[in-house]
């Protein structure tokens, strides 16, 4: 185990202020946006083509959806 391993393990365990806690989320937050930033920026070309080649869901009238209504048996 080496030395810096050593202060890790005491950054993890001991009690961290809320200015502490407060700074540690803001960082996760700010790493939460560059990536989703980057991923937004890979994919918008490819978003931007699927949209207008992508056809229209056509709508059909809804007897032609629905299963068809049998009439009870009458014995």
């Amino acid at each position: 185990m080496m030395p810096y391993d050593n202060y890790q393990l005491y950054q993890v365990e001991r009690a961290k202020s809320p200015a502490e806690v407060r700074h540690a989320d803001e960082q996760a937050g700010r790493l939460a946006s560059a990536a989703s930033s980057l991923f937004r920026g890979i994919t918008r070309p490819w978003r931007a083509r699927g949209r207008s080649i992508r056809p229209r869901r056509a709508t059909c009238p809804p007897s032609l959806t629905s299963p068809p209504v049998l009439a009870p048996n009458e014995d």
